[in-house]
């Protein structure tokens, strides 16, 4: 059934074709087509632009404070040297069960990275690169997903809106797996749209179905959440067909496969299975944390008021979008909206933006949508106003957050001098047998080599003190940087700590926490 943002651009093309067949004189004719050229142009040329901004001054370090990246680099590490693809030297705290997953992180984006490692080894900027690159692909897969809802002038704007948004922005200094994330999972929901688009119930489409099945475990094997595409696809299918479809049932077959190989040979999901919880209250709290957190996406630094706003008022044309979507076509990209939002409302961290990260562009996109429709009744050059005074008003609203980030005090970052002191120190001083603790515990154990564990934050300093005797913890690092119960712990004289390094930054204790040296535990690989 052709929908109606399909027939909107089809009114539009026939409309652009009877103002060519009006033009008289052949010249006006051949400047009308190369302005439609250079207009269908425009979203690469964006593309383009932001892959190169992006690509320009990023730095060599990465700031302690997006931990996971360790993790990451570790992985593809042992991709690359044949080690087992869990051994990443860190040692889980019951009572910090959101720092990470026991067993590590699905294996799609380190296998992305382990080229790159195999290349260049312990490279960032290198890595870094990797990751923009699949930013820049996802841009290339959302605009072809969205030509068919907004024209090029209002697509060039939403890739502008997601391009140098500071959200995206910061993601282009980190080594975190959202950006593969939305190339795996955009390009699944393009696939589907196209496939659907003259699928009948009893077809098969056996190499569509395959590919399919490949990008959604790829989504999937970058981020656990990506599961979220099988329900869409389910509820989309059977409501479409009111029985599954052939095409449905063997992309859940083969996606299934794909799934149980990876839990049986490389990582399994259980940690993020033991985070949700099935508590109605806690999905309440989670969605009224996300409603709010969902506003500073237009933080502006320097009104509240004009920020809360801008996104009521853009967030409601949002929803009614979606809502007028839901309606008339059921998709799969409104049903992944809401399985995803469902999975991420049900798990018991909060995770802030980076969780909302991965379904802003759709957001973004059902936004402009119904601000292209109220100005499609006001005539072509009104829409052009539309854009400007839209892409000027996002410019005044990410102005101020871009340049805080760039006065803002300097983040700790694995690069700086005194850390890459602290990682020689501990390198030189201790045993590979030892087990640290630190309060970033895989960026520590990535440039050390060491087991490393973390204390709960703002925990009694007989529980840290416990914590640190059942896995034979002798080290302590206390940054300047870290909870105040670590000094706590330091002031109690438990174990009594002896100062083995410090400098500027960091301080590191040796603690005695097993009378017999031989009993202490070795770390994991």
């Amino acid at each position: 059934m052709q929908t109606v943002f399909q027939a909107d651009l089809h009114d539009d093309l026939r409309r652009e074709s009877g103002q060519q067949m009006q033009v008289g004189n052949g010249e006006t004719l051949r400047v009308n087509q190369g302005f439609q050229v250079a207009k269908g142009a425009l979203p690469w040329i964006v593309i383009a632009a932001i892959g190169a901004v992006y690509l320009t001054g990023i730095s060599a370090g990465h700031c302690f404070a997006d931990d996971d990246f360790g993790a990451y680099v570790m992985h593809a590490a042992n991709l690359v040297e044949g080690r087992p693809y869990t051994a990443i030297h860190y040692i889980p705290n019951p009572k910090a069960p959101w720092l990470a997953p026991s067993n590590g992180y699905p294996p799609v984006y380190p296998l992305l990275l382990a080229p790159v490692y195999r290349a260049w080894g312990l490279n960032l900027r290198a890595l870094k690169v990797v990751t923009i690159l699949c930013f820049v692909a996802f841009l290339l897969i959302f605009a072809m997903m969205i030509r068919q809802w907004l024209s090029p002038l209002m697509s060039s704007c939403a890739l502008l809106i997601i391009g140098f948004n500071p959200v995206f922005w910061h993601h282009r200094e980190v080594l975190l797996s959202e950006f593969p994330y939305l190339m795996f999972s955009f390009a699944a929901l393009l696939a589907i749209q196209r496939v659907y688009k003259n699928l009948a119930a009893k077809e098969l489409r056996i190499g569509m179905a395959l590919l399919v099945s490949i990008l959604f475990y790829l989504t999937y094997g970058t981020r656990t959440i990506g599961i979220a595409l099988l329900p869409a696809l389910a509820l989309a299918d059977v409501i479409r067909f009111k029985r599954p479809s052939r095409f449905l049932l063997s992309v859940l077959l083969m996606t299934s496969i794909l799934i149980v190989a990876q839990a049986l040979f490389l990582a399994s999901p259980k940690g993020y299975v033991d985070a949700l919880r099935l508590s109605p209250r806690m999905a309440v709290t989670n969605a009224t944390f996300y409603g709010k957190t969902l506003s500073s996406v237009w933080q502006n630094g320097f009104s509240k008021t004009l920020q809360i706003s801008f996104a009521l008022v853009f967030t409601a044309l949002a929803g009614i979008r979606f809502a007028r979507k839901f309606w008339t076509d059921r998709s799969e990209s409104e049903f992944y909206i809401l399985s995803y939002l469902a999975i991420l409302i049900s798990w018991s961290a909060q995770i802030g933006l980076r969780g909302l990260l991965p379904v802003l562009p759709l957001y973004f996109a059902n936004g402009l949508q119904e601000l292209a429709r109220w100005a499609k009744a006001w005539g072509r050059k009104s829409q052009i106003s539309l854009a400007i005074s839209m892409l000027l008003l996002v410019s005044v609203t990410y102005y101020g957050p871009l340049c805080l980030d760039s006065s803002k005090q300097h983040e700790p970052n694995v690069q700086d001098p005194m850390a890459q002191e602290l990682f020689f120190s501990l390198k030189a001083g201790t045993a590979p047998s030892e087990v640290l603790i630190f309060p970033k515990p895989r960026s520590l154990a990535l440039f050390t080599g060491r087991a490393v564990a973390s204390l709960a934050p703002d925990e009694a300093p007989e529980d840290s003190y416990e914590f640190m005797k059942s896995i034979h913890a002798e080290i302590l690092v206390k940054p300047r940087w870290s909870p105040a119960s670590w000094q706590a712990l330091i002031d109690s004289q438990k174990g009594q700590p002896e100062e083995i390094f410090h400098n500027s930054e960091y301080q590191a204790f040796r603690v005695k926490v097993d009378d017999d040296p031989s009993a202490r535990r070795q770390p994991r690989d």
